[in-house]
């Protein structure tokens, strides 16, 4: 029974690993004002975790969020100044478009599917925003970085995957003589 339970976990964990291991795409977004000397750069994953909160069960008439936004977190490049901000990517249902922080960027939807799952489709587009002036437009270009690198297991990870086995191989061959 015992000789059975060591190439059973290996085996499993050989099907379990590359479960656990995913690269996903990076798109830039660069969003260039259009008559103002405005530049806003930042960088989120192609497809980011999305926004779960659901209407508790009491509630009949109450809208899931997922269907409205969902928010991420990325250092966000303003005329050269960089620094961590919350941006909410929001739904037609919601009016499109999206917040960097409190600035509302008026638009289309940037993503597929809904707010649980999205995933940014790459173009350019033609956004507006509020201040104290008159509306600024800006264009915001969505590109893919690069194709996502596949994971690879460590070097250090495989020669000890092999020195396992060697020693392993070495006590099964001194128990038979």
């Amino acid at each position: 029974m015992r000789k059975i339970v060591f190439p059973l976990v290996l085996l499993a964990s050989a099907f379990v690993q590359p479960l656990t291991a995913h690269a996903d795409a990076i798109d830039d977004f660069v969003l260039t004002g259009v008559g103002n000397s405005n530049l806003i750069t930042f960088s989120l994953p192609a497809s980011p975790p999305g926004n779960t909160a659901t209407c508790p069960p009491v509630s009949p008439s109450c809208v899931p969020p997922y269907l409205l936004s969902f928010i991420a977190s990325a250092p966000v490049t303003t005329n050269g100044v960089t620094t961590d901000e919350d941006l909410t990517f929001l739904t037609g249902r919601a009016g499109g478009g999206f917040y960097i922080d409190l600035q509302r960027y008026f638009g289309p939807t940037l993503y597929v599917l809904n707010g649980e799952d999205p995933t940014f489709v790459p173009g350019t587009y033609d956004l507006f925003s509020f201040g104290a002036g008159p509306p600024l437009t800006y264009s915001l270009t969505i590109t893919p970085e690069t194709t996502a690198p596949t994971p690879e297991p460590s070097t250090l990870a495989l020669f000890g995957t092999g020195l396992v086995g060697l020693i392993e191989f070495a006590r099964t061959r001194k128990r038979r003589v």
